[in-house]
């Protein structure tokens, strides 16, 4: 068989849908034997090595759905492959190919508020004629499969969980680089709280920095490391860079190579958003060994049941209360790390790919 799969989202430093794209095709060959793999990508990736996967440029300079319903219809008319997998949120317009659509979150149909409108109302189409022709549908979670089912009334039988994995890279870094990323940032001493992600709204970041200011009533050595783009928020509550408190780092971004060093150098982890799909950031901090403070809701209160110190709402004298736990309750902190030891292969890309290999196979 000929598998056809949207890579859009592949770069050299994927995130998110690409993320998950270059996960999934680095094992799927292994795993289905006797088909063939035709990856189309935007920019030349270079890194598919098996002999029966073939990267495919398509060349455009348009946004995404210009690119699908050009380039990629095209030449996917030209190939006519067995089977498409869609992997970013929507079929192609045309697409009679028996096809294995993969919905990552329904954010912009659920909260359309967070989103330009014309976009949510045009997602909102293009999702639902997705939804209503592809043969299965894939979810990281079980939370973004029952969003579906209650917007649009898709079976459920054609809905599949499948859950995300976390790359072995993501580990505990040895002490003595933790050491020297603790001085080089000047944390010696200090109880870190991180955070690295996009700054949205519904992230809480405003709350998360009133909640460790609070912290610091008890603990003074708190200190708050934050990593990601702002998208309007801070600036919309006053903040700049020069005008955080001097305990308060915020980065744009780091080098992907250094994330693992981060999750491993501060003490907790807060993520209190109250939407996720699936939820990277808190499983690679887990995956270092750093517990995180989460909201209790979306999918995060179903992927990390068991596994993180949660906050049923945004409040910073709440989230200060679990800040102090996550950093001072070693019992606590030792339980949830060694409840992610046992349950790890949960969380593995081989397996992901073992389960999506399984449903290839029985269509």
């Amino acid at each position: 068989m000929m598998i056809a799969v949207d890579g859009f989202e592949l770069g050299r430093e994927a995130k998110g849908v690409g993320r998950v794209v270059r996960n999934l095709m680095e094992k799927l060959p292994d795993l289905l034997p006797g088909d063939r793999f035709l990856v189309f990508t935007k920019e030349r990736i270079g890194t598919f090595t098996h002999p029966r996967t073939e990267e495919r440029l398509l060349s455009w300079r348009g946004g995404y759905l210009r690119w699908q319903n050009g380039p990629l219809r095209k030449a996917l008319k030209t190939a006519n492959p067995d089977l498409l997998v869609a992997s970013n949120y929507v079929l192609p317009l045309y697409c009679p190919w028996k096809s294995i659509l993969i919905e990552h979150d329904i954010s912009v149909i659920s909260h359309p508020e967070w989103y330009p409108r014309r976009f949510a109302l045009t997602r909102r189409y293009l999702v639902r004629r997705s939804l209503e022709r592809a043969g299965l549908v894939v979810v990281p979670s079980t939370f973004t499969g029952d969003e579906i089912q209650a917007f649009f009334g898709t079976k459920s039988d054609k809905i599949k969980p499948l859950g995300w994995g976390i790359e072995d890279t993501f580990r505990r870094a040895p002490k003595e680089e933790v050491t020297k990323w603790r001085n080089r940032h000047g944390w010696a001493g200090k109880k870190v709280i991180g955070f690295l992600g996009s700054v949205f709204k519904r992230r809480h970041i405003p709350e998360l920095i009133r909640a460790v200011g609070l912290l610091r009533e008890d603990i003074p050595e708190a200190v708050l490391h934050l990593v990601g783009q702002d998208f309007g928020v801070l600036r919309a509550a006053g903040a700049s860079v020069s005008k955080l408190p001097e305990w308060v780092l915020w980065q744009m971004s780091l080098p992907e190579k250094e994330l693992p060093l981060f999750y491993s150098s501060v003490d907790a982890f807060a993520y209190l958003s109250e939407y996720e799909g699936f939820g990277f950031p808190p499983l690679e901090a887990l995956a270092c060994g750093t517990p995180s403070v989460l909201l209790n809701g979306s999918s995060l209160s179903e992927v990390f049941s068991g596994l993180a110190f949660m906050v049923d709402a945004p409040e910073p004298e709440a989230i200060a209360a679990a800040l102090k736990t996550a950093v001072s309750d070693e019992t606590k902190r030792s339980g949830l790390l060694s409840e992610y030891d046992r349950r790890k292969e949960r969380f593995s890309w081989r397996r992901t790919a073992r389960e999506l290999a399984a449903l290839i196979r029985s269509m």
